[in-house]
């Protein structure tokens, strides 16, 4: 079966606004039971010894991931992890207790890029609609932020987008301004590094 795809336009606010680049499209989830049968039918082995395999496997890789090791998954490729901390001025500042679990990464492996980049592709067209969200006032804005703060150590401007549904880049860039004016929240970086932590 071909990889599936759809041009989407980009927006970005720069020299690529405009323009359509292309976007694998999902064909669906595969469940872990869809997983199991799928083992059983082309292995062989019994539905019981697919699923025990699975979990097995599961809870290995996590044994090894959660003591710091990469974890290579036969030609698949690799998994590892990455943690996370507030921004520091001063590296004597940290605590062990504020470093963080960030996200799981993986590296794919040789066997499957080659497989993957061999893969014929065909394009699905999607049904271009807009979603309709419910509008929010600056007040019910800034309480979303402090919540996300109150768990994380920054936020860029695209995820502030993104938790408060504001489409509207000009939007969030005032609303963040905003914040800072008020003097609960503070801007490092510059350029695409732009960060915003809450000052506490």
């Amino acid at each position: 079966m071909p990889i599936k795809y759809d041009l989407f336009q980009v927006n970005e606010l720069s020299k690529t606004e405009g323009k359509y680049r292309a976007r694998a499209v999902s064909s669906g989830k595969v469940t872990t039971e869809k997983l199991t049968e799928w083992i059983r039918q082309t292995s062989g082995i019994s539905r019981a010894e697919a699923k025990g395999f699975i979990e097995v496997l599961t809870d290995s890789m996590l044994d090894f991931l959660a003591d710091g090791y990469e974890v290579q998954l036969g030609g698949l490729g690799y998994f590892s992890v990455s943690v996370t901390s507030r921004l520091l001025d001063d590296p004597q500042e940290i605590r062990a207790e504020s470093i963080r679990f960030n996200r799981l990464n993986f590296r794919a492996g040789k066997k499957a890029r080659e497989r993957l980049e061999n893969e014929r592709t065909v394009r699905v067209k999607q049904p271009r609609y807009k979603k309709k969200l419910p509008e929010t006032t600056r007040q019910e804005r800034a309480e979303i932020l402090r919540n996300y703060l109150s768990n994380a150590p920054f936020i860029t401007r695209a995820d502030y987008s993104k938790i408060t549904a504001m489409n509207q880049k000009h939007t969030a860039i005032e609303d963040l301004n905003h914040f800072i004016e008020e003097g609960w929240i503070q801007k490092y970086g510059v350029g695409r590094t732009i960060v915003y932590i809450w000052k506490k």
